[in-house]
């Protein structure tokens, strides 16, 4: 589109969040830059990044065309409820359409005021490798899914000239969900460990009373074949633990008939996603050294909820205006109750008090192998006695300093939460933390360097210069761990910084 040129006339120009406001006289647009005559100068404003108010603003044009594979039912719930916010924020109104199972098939943003369809979103249930595959193709526009990208499959891509899938310019984190083994609300059994799911799969274990319940027989139901349930939990579960099932084994056809199944068969057990548990009871997860891992919201944001699972968005490197801005949104703060709503976990803040962490502590003590060590542990409880821990976690690329694809994401939206009037008066705590594999002091050395790059991150953010004089770096190396460091997956979620405010 060509620029306009106007009459000048009086605007008003605002972020998204509406901390930054700008008025002047609205002198052209085009399809991307509205340029503004003010009291700074000419300024020229990136218009979707932006919201123009005034008789002179252009009318908002979403054009919003996507052709997208999600992983599941629920997923596809999620990007429906997305797109309806999406087009709530720009005044239109998003209709859907099921397809013959009663799934999302399409979702139409249309302007009631003026009878058009301002965009069009196809949708379509496709699990596994074959959707990435799709999306590097370029038949699709994204691929939403709670799987990331086989290290291959980047490699074919890589290969062919694309950037790499997992690259951030690709690779976005819209919400966090987890798998969850439930149980009928009666069953008497509290807890169970990732060892005895496995083992019950398998059918290693058949009665209740193996696991501390009653003697009967235990009915497992197990995630439709080839589903993406099915493969995460084979990742998660069945093969740290080297199990196969077995051929007899009893398949749900959906997460929703196997949650109606437990919830009405007190010997029954299943594995399901966060999103999908309906009304049966979620155990905890009883982990190797010994505390129970709770599926709590903040666990799960905090990633250390051992089932827990990111929701990403893949996209091509080079994404239309409108994509963008929909990806945007879907990560924002505006979409944190419609993240909610579909029965996924948001990405936003969520302060935390010590007195909360009584398991974290309890961790942190029996990890002390010496009296050295357990005198440190009393420090760490002294320094965070009157502290708060942010739910946000900074982890990073294996084996490295640098920020993981979420993390990078993370960097904005936790500027924002510390610039918040929540946050605003109170000292920034960055603590690093490893695993304990290797020497003590090369640890704290390695936990510094991140630490060090996460405050460094932060404060070269937008907004984040003011947080410089409020900010603090420590490290606690491999004290206080929130995973067991005798598994792989236990060692890489000590592997961290964590952000308190005291």
């Amino acid at each position: 589109m060509l620029p306009s040129t106007l009459l000048a006339d009086q605007v008003t120009v605002s972020s998204p969040d509406g901390s930054i406001t700008i008025s002047g006289e609205l002198l052209s647009f085009d399809d991307n830059v509205l340029v503004l005559n003010t009291e700074l100068g000419e300024l020229r404003l990136a218009r979707q990044a932006t919201i123009c108010e005034g008789a002179a603003c252009p009318q908002s044009s979403v054009n919003l065309d996507m052709q997208v594979l999600v992983n599941e039912p629920d997923t596809a719930m999620l990007l429906r409820r997305l797109v309806d916010g999406f087009a709530q924020e720009q005044n239109l109104v998003g209709l859907a359409f099921p397809d013959a199972q009663g799934n999302i098939a399409r979702v139409e943003i249309r302007d009631n005021a003026r009878s058009t369809i301002e965009g069009t979103v196809n949708v379509s249930i496709q699990p596994g490798v074959s959707a990435f595959q799709q999306l590097i193709a370029g038949n699709v526009d994204m691929d939403i899914t709670t799987n990331a990208v086989p290290a291959n499959v980047a490699e074919q891509a890589i290969a062919s000239g694309q950037v790499d899938p997992r690259d951030p310019s690709r690779e976005r984190v819209l919400a966090l969900d987890a798998l969850v083994p439930v149980v009928h609300p009666s069953n008497p059994v509290r807890s169970v460990s990732l060892e005895e799911l496995a083992q019950i799969a398998a059918g290693r274990i058949t009665n209740w009373s193996e696991i501390g319940g009653e003697n009967a027989p235990i009915r497992m139901l197990l995630p439709a074949v080839d589903s993406s349930l099915d493969a995460a939990f084979s990742e998660l579960v069945l093969d740290p633990n080297r199990v196969r099932l077995r051929r007899s084994a009893e398949r749900a056809e959906s997460e929703s008939q196997a949650a109606a199944a437990v919830a009405s068969d007190v010997n029954a057990i299943t594995i399901t996603s966060l999103s999908g548990n309906g009304d049966a009871e979620i155990l905890p997860i009883r982990l190797s050294c010994g505390p129970l891992a709770y599926a709590s919201d903040f666990a799960i944001k905090a990633e250390e909820y051992p089932l827990g699972q990111r929701v990403y968005a893949y996209t091509d490197a080079n994404l239309p205006s409108s994509q963008a801005s929909f990806l945007d949104f879907a990560a924002s703060d505006d979409a944190k109750s419609l993240v909610n709503e579909a029965g996924y976990v948001d990405l936003s803040i969520e302060p935390q008090p010590i007195s909360l962490q009584g398991t974290r502590m309890t961790s942190a003590i029996l990890s002390a192998g010496t009296g050295g060590t357990l005198g440190l542990v009393q420090s760490f409880a002294q320094d965070l006695a009157t502290a708060d821990r942010l739910s946000t976690t900074f982890r990073f690329t294996s084996g490295s300093a640098r920020l993981d694809n979420k993390s990078q994401g993370d960097v904005e939206r936790m500027v924002q939460f510390l610039n918040s009037d929540e946050a605003r008066n109170r000292d920034i705590l960055v603590i690093g933390f490893t695993d304990d594999v290797g020497r003590f002091d090369l640890n704290e050395r390695l936990a510094l360097l991140r630490a060090t790059s996460v405050r460094d991150a932060l404060v070269g953010a937008l907004g984040g210069d003011a947080l410089a004089g409020r900010m603090s770096v420590s490290t606690y190396g491999p004290l206080a761990p929130v995973g067991c460091n005798d598994t792989a997956d236990g060692r890489e979620s000590n592997r961290r910084v964590e952000i308190w405010l005291r």
